[in-house]
């Protein structure tokens, strides 16, 4: 593959709701640029975009595809993002290295949950986006439904450039409003460019008007001419309508059918056409001053990696967007956050998992290396001399968390090794030891995404996981002081054993943990013992009294006892005293007590009654409401995190997925005594068998 300077350079991601068939249309982009020699299918396992194995398996795309097009003399980077929302921060990592997104819209459907989602992440982004109405052919189509969907929903700059011939299973071609041509596929499957028929004539005149009016409002000096009766020129049209796009007013649809491919190949011409080059104007950080940096084409190397595929095998791939300089094959780069410097190695494109050499990436271009050893993804990459940091790409916070343990349990050490190269390639997983259950918890943004994880980690480090739901560190506390004793003797010849203690418990603010004091005097209990009646009750409280939990913010005082010269021992006094610290637990109205967490669920409000009274079934607390501008409300909660398991799914069903909560841990409180009885119950069961 040749060289491109940015002007012959196109980045667009694909965004869509999941099946609407932007995979599907990724396929039809790369056999209409002449790279594959037949359409794949998702449903077949064939397409180019979709190559792992659990998104053959699953029919869904779970990971960003870079599918590198030559088209035209232009170098079309296309990335095929999942329409799954486990798997959002995909389509953060995208936008992170694209200049302009493609949103894909299934023409029955209409607009779905993600449509939206990705549709409000581009407009935060101010990122140029263009619309495909997918689907065109299938039964329930309806372009002018979809186009007024669009209207209403994402405002006025939605511009339909082009119109559909025929519906549902008549639908064979595209009506330019520009160039006012068509595009129709024949019966022989060959696509060839005639006039507009005269059936759809005046259908035409009226959406060419409506396109023309949408361009006009964006520029004054032509809005003024066009209503002083002025004729607008194609050239002024088409030149304001690329300024609207570029600057993110104006967003063009189009139509077709990608698995008909119809419209696909006028995509092409009009991505080219209309959609922007890259920037070679943006803005770093320089990493030593902290100061604001301006790039632009003069500048040295610097690019961002915005996504990282670990495997056995191929070892590390790291995806990098080039925003200045050029990036050589064979050559060295710096690694500013790291302090590090990266050999490169070979540079090349992919077409999915095709790999294309390049000798050189210039700036504009994405381009991926292999075997980094330092660099991860939303590091920065830069020539040593220009130390510059691009800003961090926010990933959604894991939301789902599952207990995971290896199916054989000599596979621990390779579950860990597993996990670094997964955590490399996936930034919104987490993967910890619980310091209170000693259990590894695996966490992720839904059920799906962890399930997936685990299907990776099987198939690419041979290690199989099992999951369950994660252990709860309730813990137990008092209510009342108590004094009791305990004596441990025996006697069976020669030296027995004599141990006596008093202890006096009562219970300690929340947080403060466990304090033994003694209160000895006159040698009721020699100063040597002291240690091992110590001993004694701090293992039992660890152990757990009540049900298996360690008791906590409790007082324990050794003030009394007794001992024999001959009979007693330090093992004499431990035992007395983990008898008597149990007892007097037990007789200090004992309760267990359960983490509460914080949380922030953000939703649109029009869901807000729906999640509150979900909460109310979790035993949670409302503690709190804001609305905001956009109509989107924040939640301020608190609840058990027995509750919360499937809170990450309950919520999805709720809000269609539209809602997402972060938590934290606040503090513990009593459980309500039923539910506690219940857990009592469960843990002497477990300890009969």
């Amino acid at each position: 593959m040749k060289e491109y300077g940015s002007c012959d350079l196109r980045n667009i991601a694909i965004l869509a709701h999941g099946k609407a068939g932007k995979t599907s249309l990724t396929e039809a982009l790369a056999y209409n640029a002449g790279h594959t020699n037949r359409l794949g299918k998702v449903d077949d396992g064939t397409t180019v975009a979709d190559f792992e194995p659990e998104e053959i398996k699953r029919k869904l795309t779970i990971s960003n595809a870079l599918v590198s097009c030559e088209w035209e003399d232009t170098k079309l980077n296309f990335i095929d993002t999942p329409g799954y929302p486990d798997f959002f921060g995909e389509v953060k990592g995208a936008l992170s290295a694209t200049d302009s997104a493609l949103i894909v819209v299934c023409a029955p459907a209409g607009i779905e949950v993600e449509t939206e989602k990705v549709w409000n992440y581009c407009k935060e982004l101010n990122k140029p986006t263009a619309f495909f109405v997918n689907k065109m052919d299938r039964e329930h189509a309806d372009f002018n439904n979809v186009v007024e969907q669009l209207q209403i929903k994402f405002g006025a700059g939605i511009v339909p450039i082009q119109i559909p011939i025929g519906a549902e299973e008549a639908f064979h071609g595209v009506v330019d409003l520009l160039e006012m041509s068509t595009r129709i596929k024949t019966s022989q499957k060959q696509i060839i460019e005639g006039e507009i028929p005269e059936f759809l004539k005046k259908e035409v005149a009226k959406a060419k008007e409506r396109l023309v009016e949408t361009i006009v409002e964006t520029n004054p000096e032509l809005l003024d001419r066009y209503l002083a009766g002025e004729e607008i020129s194609d050239n002024e049209l088409i030149t304001t309508l690329k300024l609207g796009i570029k600057n993110a007013k104006l967003f063009p649809v189009l139509c077709g059918s990608a698995l008909k491919n119809i419209g696909v190949n006028k995509l092409l011409y009009d991505i080219i056409e209309y959609l922007p080059e890259p920037s070679l104007d943006n803005l770093a950080t320089n990493n030593l001053t902290e100061e604001l940096v301006e790039i632009n084409e003069n500048s040295p190397f610097s690019g961002l990696v915005f996504k990282t595929t670990a495997d056995p095998f191929v070892g590390r791939l790291s995806y990098i967007r080039i925003f200045s300089g050029s990036l050589t094959a064979d050559s060295t780069v710096y690694n500013p956050l790291k302090d590090k410097v990266e050999k490169i190695g070979n540079i090349f494109s992919l077409r999915g998992k095709q790999q294309i050499n390049l000798k050189k990436g210039l700036a504009g271009d994405i381009v991926v290396v292999a075997k980094l050893q330092d660099t991860v993804t939303g590091d920065s990459l830069t020539d040593k001399s220009f130390p510059v940091v691009f800003d961090e790409i926010i990933y959604p916070k894991p939301m789902f968390t599952m207990a995971v343990e290896t199916k054989n349990k000599g596979d621990e050490d390779k579950l860990s090794n597993a996990l670094v190269r997964i955590l490399d390639e996936d930034p919104t997983v987490r993967y910890v030891k619980s310091a209170e259950t000693a259990e590894f918890l695996l966490s992720g943004i839904g059920e799906m995404h962890t399930e997936i994880i685990a299907d990776k980690i099987k198939r690419k480090f041979g290690v199989e996981l099992l999951l369950k739901n994660p252990k709860i560190p309730y813990r137990e506390t008092i209510r009342m002081k108590e004094k009791v004793e305990a004596k441990h003797k025996k006697q069976s010849g020669g030296h027995g054993q004599y141990g006596h203690v008093w202890l006096q418990i009562e219970p300690l603010p929340p947080g403060t943990g466990i304090e033994f004091t003694d209160s000895i005097f006159g040698g009721a209990v020699p100063r040597q013992y002291i240690p091992a009646v110590e001993k004694g009750v701090k293992e039992a409280l660890q152990a757990g009294i009540l049900a298996g939990y360690p008791v906590v913010d409790v007082k324990v005082d050794l003030c009394d006892g007794s001992y024999h010269n001959v009979d007693s021992s330090e093992m004499a006094f431990k035992i007395a005293s983990a008898a008597a610290v149990k007892k007097a637990v037990m007789q200090a109205k004992p309760v267990l007590l359960e983490p509460i967490y914080d949380l922030e669920i953000t939703i649109p409000e029009y869901y807000m009654g729906d999640v509150i009274a979900d909460l109310n079934t979790k035993r949670g607390r409302i503690n709190g409401m804001d609305s905001g501008l956009t109509g989107i409300g924040v939640v301020k909660a608190q609840a058990p995190v027995a509750e919360l398991f499937r809170f990450a799914i309950d919520l999805r069903s709720i809000t269609q997925g539209r809602g997402f909560f972060d938590m934290k841990f606040s503090h513990y409180e009593e459980v309500p005594q039923k539910i506690a009885q219940e857990i009592i119950d469960n843990a002497k069961d477990k300890t009969i068998d």
